[in-house]
C-alpha cells in the first residue's frame, strides 16, 4: 500500500526525466534523498520500479504500469491547482445573485455589464425574486449576494447602499393634478399600488402613516412595469421611484405630482451573509464600492 504521496511524486518526476539528478533539481531535493525515497517505495511495494543504467534509469514493466496511473493523478492535481488559481483571480467561478425583476432591469444589468468586462470568465446565475425571497435565499446560502430594496431590519445581514431611490406620486402627463397639494388629497383620487405583500408597498404604507394617510388602491398589481403602463393609460395615480421612470418623464408620458410632504428615501442595496461571502461576491462588492 502507498501511504506517502510525496514518494509517488518523486517516482513520477524521476520517470518523467529518466534521471534521478534531474528529478532532484526539479523538486529541489538532494539526489541521495530522491534515491532513498525511490528505494523505500520499492521496498514497500515489493518490486523494482526502475532499471539503473549508466545513462540514467528506465522504467520496469511494473513501473510503466504505475507511471500511467501517476500521470493521470498528477495531471488532475495540476488542473486542480490551476482551478484554485483561477478562482482566486476570478478567472473562473460562478456568482449566484438574488434580485427582483425591477432591480435587474433598472440597476443590476448595467452593473454586471461593466463588471463582466473586468472579469469576463465569471459565470452568473441570477434568481429573480422579491426582496423577502432574496433575503431567505441569502440566509439559506442559496445565493452569494442579493440586491434588495431597503431599509430593512435584519441584524444578521450586512448591506451597502448602491442607489438612492426617491419615491414620488405620478400621473399621466395630461391628467389634471392641480388640486393635489398634500398626501391627504390623494385619498380623493383613483390610486394604483403594488401588492400589499411587497416590500415596496409596505415601506410606502409605513411612510404614509407618519402623515396619517391611508390609501385604498383601486388596483393592486404585482409588477412595477404594469403599474407604470396602467398609469400611462391614465388609469390612476401611482407611487414610483423617479429613478425608474426617467424615460417616461423625458418623453412626457408621465409627470410628477408636486406634493408638499416628501416621502423618506429608499435604496437599492447589496446585502450579504456575514457567515460567508464568496471571492467573486467580494470582488463585486468592492467594485460597487469603488464605483
Amino acid at each position: 500500500m502507498i501511504n506517502d504521496l510525496n514518494q509517488l511524486k518523486m517516482f513520477y518526476t524521476v520517470a518523467e526525466f529518466e534521471s534521478v539528478s534531474k528529478a532532484a533539481n526539479k523538486l529541489h531535493i538532494s539526489q541521495p534523498g530522491v534515491s532513498q525515497s525511490i528505494k523505500n517505495l520499492e521496498d514497500e511495494i515489493g518490486f523494482p520500479l526502475f532499471i539503473r543504467t549508466n545513462k540514467g534509469v528506465k522504467l520496469t514493466n511494473e513501473g510503466k504500469e504505475i507511471y500511467s496511473y501517476c500521470k493521470a493523478i498528477f495531471r488532475q492535481v495540476d488542473l486542480l491547482n490551476q482551478t484554485l488559481q483561477d478562482l482566486s483571480t476570478l478567472e473562473a467561478g460562478i456568482l449566484n445573485i438574488g434580485a427582483s425583476d425591477t432591480i435587474c432591469k433598472y440597476y443590476l444589468i448595467d452593473i454586471l455589464k461593466e463588471f463582466e468586462k473586468k472579469y469576463p470568465k465569471i459565470r452568473y446565475r441570477v434568481t429573480n425574486c422579491t426582496t423577502n425571497e432574496s433575503l431567505n435565499l441569502l440566509k439559506a446560502h442559496e445565493v452569494d449576494i442579493a440586491f434588495i430594496h431597503t431599509p430593512i431590519i435584519n441584524s444578521s445581514l450586512s448591506y451597502i447602499n448602491c442607489l438612492r431611490l426617491d419615491d414620488v406620486f405620478v400621473c399621466a402627463y395630461d391628467f389634471d393634478d392641480s388640486n393635489i397639494k398634500h398626501l391627504s388629497d390623494l385619498t380623493k383620487y383613483r390610486i394604483l399600488l403594488l401588492e400589499e405583500s411587497s416590500h415596496s408597498r409596505r415601506a410606502l404604507d409605513n411612510n404614509l402613516l407618519k402623515y396619517n394617510v391611508l390609501l385604498k388602491p383601486k388596483f393592486e398589481l404585482a409588477s412595477l412595469d404594469l403599474l407604470i403602463e396602467f398609469c400611462k393609460k391614465n388609469m390612476g395615480i401611482i407611487c414610483v421611484s423617479k429613478q425608474y421612470i426617467k424615460n417616461e418623464l423625458k418623453n412626457k408620458e408621465l409627470k410628477i405630482i408636486n406634493i408638499e410632504e416628501k416621502l423618506d428615501p429608499r435604496y437599492i442595496s447589496l446585502t450579504y451573509n456575514n457567515e460567508y461571502i464568496s471571492n467573486a461576491a467580494k470582488k463585486l462588492l468592492q467594485y460597487i464600492k469603488n464605483n
